[in-house]
């Protein structure tokens, strides 16, 4: 039993002085709170310039794809591809 109270002791000891190093630590400084603002920042102007430019890929596609079926002011038309045999 003593050896118990001893384990129990120095486990309690312990965790309390684990609590007390981790209370006493300091806190996020200015210069590492501006770091993380200022990155949080570049980080939504990347997702909102990929945003746009996914946009325009997009409307880009679906340009050439109108252009390629001939819908944009029938500026293409189709071609025939039959072959003429002129012997």
């Amino acid at each position: 039993m003593n050896d118990y109270v001893k384990g129990f002791a120095s486990g309690f000891f312990l965790c309390l002085c684990i609590i007390t190093l981790n209370a006493s630590t300091s806190q996020p400084t200015d210069q590492k709170i501006e770091l993380i603002q200022r990155l949080d920042e570049i980080q939504e102007k990347i997702d909102f310039n990929y945003n746009v430019l996914n946009k325009h890929l997009v409307r880009i596609m679906a340009y050439g794809v109108k252009v390629k079926e001939g819908y944009i002011d029938g500026v293409r038309q189709p071609v025939e591809c039959a072959q003429k045999n002129n012997r």
